[in-house]
């Protein structure tokens, strides 16, 4: 009688369940050896800093790949996606051409979306990707406004072909993986066992983790605090509109637009 009156529900998924630790192992190591062959002089520092930021941020989609992947055979390899990160990051390094590379990512997920069914790689509605956009563009020249009168940085646009090196990493790397692993992977999984306001918290938490120890943040108070702010606004945003459209689309809009603001800063001498 209580079968019938309560169905059967699965319980939801660990936050940690299907992580493929051993490619993580694999990863963390790599990203180490780039830092000590850079180190000892060994390899160039362009070449060790593409290991370095190709691992970590193959890390976070290889791990988002394993958690969305259908189970049982015919999954997507988390190994595969780690590997096309990699290697968008060594061709920059080995030219500017090469930045397009990056762009593999993100056509390749989209590819593999039917074998990625709990990745939230899906159409969203045109309405919530135009505000996914409209919020990173808010929070982008608010960031321009606010560091050119008081952290003595300026607005310029870099060169053309440094710009497009940088638009490419964000958008098949950068955001890519952050949106995946933050919103299609632990947001969906958090969700699921709390609250909005507590599974964004989560979130949110790990997004600015994953930031503040980028080594190409600088580390002076004034842009760590702008950076705690604006990237603490992105996560939540990021976090409603995945909620309204089980899409990381939408985030990855805000994403890329605010970093394509925040390439056009520079110090000033």
């Amino acid at each position: 009688m209580y079968a019938i009156a309560r169905p059967w529900e699965p319980r939801p998924e660990g936050l940690a369940s299907r992580t493929p630790l051993p490619l993580l192992v694999g990863l963390a190591m790599l990203t180490a050896a780039a830092g000590i062959a850079a180190t000892a002089e060994a390899v160039p520092l362009g070449l060790a800093r593409a290991l370095g930021a190709g691992g970590a941020q193959g890390a976070l989609l290889a791990t988002a790949v394993a958690w969305g992947a259908s189970s049982g055979r015919g999954g997507v390899s988390p190994v595969l996606a780690a590997a096309v990160v990699l290697a968008g990051a060594l061709a920059a390094a080995l030219s500017p051409i090469g930045a397009a590379a990056y762009l593999a990512a993100p056509v390749w997920l989209w590819v593999e979306r039917a074998r990625l069914p709990r990745l939230g790689l899906r159409h969203a509605p045109v309405g919530l990707v135009a505000v996914g956009a409209a919020l990173g563009a808010l929070l982008g020249a608010h960031l321009l406004l606010s560091a050119s009168l008081t952290l003595g940085y300026g607005v310029r646009p870099p060169p053309p072909a440094t710009l497009a090196v940088w638009l490419a990493y964000d958008a098949g790397a950068n955001v890519l993986a952050t949106e995946a692993f933050f919103r299609g992977g632990l947001f969906d999984r958090a969700q699921r066992r709390w609250r909005f306001c507590t599974a964004t918290a989560v979130t949110t938490a790990g997004c600015l983790a994953r930031y503040l120890v980028d080594p190409l943040l600088p580390r002076s108070l004034e842009v760590m605090a702008g950076a705690i702010f604006y990237l603490t606004l992105w996560s939540v945003g990021a976090g409603w509109l995945y909620s309204r459209s089980g899409s990381i689309v939408p985030g990855v809009a805000a994403g890329v637009t605010f970093f394509a603001a925040y390439r056009l800063l520079h110090v000033v001498p």
